[in-house]
Parts: C-alpha cells; sequence; structure tokens
C-alpha cells in the first residue's frame, strides 16, 4: 500500500503540500468560519488543516466520507466526492 502511495507521489495523483504561514492563516480562516456558524459546526484539528491546504493549493474538490468534513468542505464551498 505504501508503495502506491509513493508511485501516486509521483505521478502527481498526490500532492505534497507543506505547513507555511498561508496555511496556518487559512486554518485560522477555516475554524472561524465553523465556530462562527449557527449552529456551530464542529471541525477536528486535522480536518481544518485538510481543508486549509486544500484552498491553498487552489483545490476546488475534495473526497471525504466524514460527515464533519463533508460539513465544512460543503460550507467552504468544495465540491464533494463522493456525492
Amino acid at each position: 500500500m505504501l508503495a502506491q502511495v509513493d508511485q501516486d507521489i509521483t505521478a502527481g495523483e498526490i500532492r505534497i503540500v507543506e505547513l507555511d504561514s498561508h496555511i496556518e492563516a487559512e486554518f485560522n480562516a477555516v475554524m472561524a468560519a465553523c465556530y462562527r456558524r449557527t449552529p456551530t459546526l464542529p471541525i477536528r484539528t486535522f480536518d481544518a488543516l485538510h481543508l486549509a491546504s486544500a484552498r491553498v493549493s487552489g483545490e476546488t474538490e475534495i473526497v471525504a466520507t466524514d460527515n464533519r468534513l463533508r460539513d465544512a468542505g460543503k460550507l467552504l464551498g468544495f465540491s464533494l466526492f463522493p456525492v
């Protein structure tokens, strides 16, 4: 399985995004958007980092089966898969 992940990274199917100040700022924006919402949309730290990284990278689609991640992704305007 790890070999497949390495192949996908090499092929550009998976992109590694380094944590930097842009992602940190976007993380804060994601958290604020989720917790400003009424009712509050509780989101886990790693889910918020995932969404922040996707936003900074210019992604518009995410794959998620977790309801919290999907709800936050929808709030932030991502297209969600599976539909």
